[in-house]
């Protein structure tokens, strides 16, 4: 696959390809309701990266320019539509994503691999830290899937926030558990005394 297919075939390109699946849509209302579904928690989004998607899957056909909307004195905004082409390659990616199961290297697995070069009390110090950062994340979630649940948004399109918490509640049961057989001293450390 060239570089080029890579980056149409891309988490952002499923998010994108979706949302207009559901109907045309201009690029502030895809971003906004990627913000309300949760759907930045597993699609990349930098600065005008979403632009940059769609002017992409529209230069390889999968989307078209539908016409302009204003609302109020807001500026005029371009609407897109899905293709034939996009609605075939939205269930192309939906197959490969869902019934596939693809290697990915997070930097916490490596940063573990290789955590025997820190000392005991800063591993502990480190764990605690990420551990009370996700705790936080997921008490943050929980009030948004509430709020998205009292707003009517349907359970469907927030699949991935509920299994991106469950992930999150296994990672932070097992950094709670690793935290207390560091320190009770029943997990065997190889790790320098000082770092």
């Amino acid at each position: 696959m060239t570089v080029a297919a890579r980056a149409v075939r891309s988490p952002l390109t499923l998010a994108v390809l979706s949302l207009l699946n559901e109907g045309p849509r201009h690029p502030y209302e895809m971003q906004t309701l990627i913000r309300q579904r949760q759907v930045r928690d597993v699609v990349r989004m930098r600065g005008g990266s979403l632009y940059d998607a769609i002017a992409r899957l529209g230069k390889a056909g999968l989307i078209e320019a539908t016409g302009t909307s204003r609302e109020g004195a807001r500026p005029e905004r371009t609407v897109y539509a899905i293709t034939e082409k996009g609605r075939a390659e939205l269930f192309s990616l939906l197959r490969e994503y869902v019934g596939a199961r693809a290697e990915e290297y997070p930097v916490f697995p490596a940063g573990l691999a290789h955590a025997g070069h820190l000392s005991p009390a800063e591993m502990a110090e480190l764990l605690r830290s990420r551990a009370d950062e996700l705790s936080t994340v997921i008490d943050g979630v929980d009030a948004d899937l509430r709020s998205a649940r009292e707003a009517g948004i349907p359970r469907g399109v927030m699949l991935e926030t509920e299994y991106a918490q469950a992930v999150r509640r296994a990672e932070l049961d097992w950094l709670r558990g690793v935290l207390a057989d560091l320190e009770s001293g029943e997990l065997e450390w190889i790790g320098a005394e000082e770092a």
